[in-house]
């Protein structure tokens, strides 16, 4: 069966996780006593992380610092006659009535502006 992939908060939490121990001056077996994990699950944690978090996971840290800089990101928007259209940079295009109200437009660029960009698949 194998074991379940991690993904970046897993590398995130074990790497908080490896710090505490050096800054607590633990012993292995303290650790993973005081951790709840096995010995096995530490040195496993020490060798995926002896090189950093993978590159596959990289951009999406880089991504989560920027957000939580709380700098505000502006999406290019179009109005037309017709209804409204945002178009995403990730190409999506959001399209809402005439006649929609201030506080709804606001909103709706608001969840625009906090989705993932959407990837491409790789050809």
């Amino acid at each position: 069966m194998g074991r379940p992939s991690h993904d970046l908060d897993d590398y995130l939490e074990w790497q908080q996780r490896l710090e505490s121990k050096r800054e607590g001056d633990l012993s292995v077996d303290v650790f993973c006593l005081q951790e709840g994990v096995s010995r096995s699950t530490y040195y496993r944690w020490v060798r995926q992380l002896a090189d950093g978090i993978p590159e596959s996971l990289k951009e999406e840290q880089s991504e989560r610092e920027h957000a939580e800089t709380g700098e505000a990101v502006f999406l290019p928007i179009t109005l037309k006659a017709s209804p409204v259209e945002i178009e995403l940079p990730n190409g999506g295009v959001v399209r809402l009535p005439l006649g929609v109200g201030q506080a709804v437009l606001v909103e709706v660029i608001r969840a625009a502006g906090a989705l993932r960009p959407w990837k491409a698949p790789k050809s």
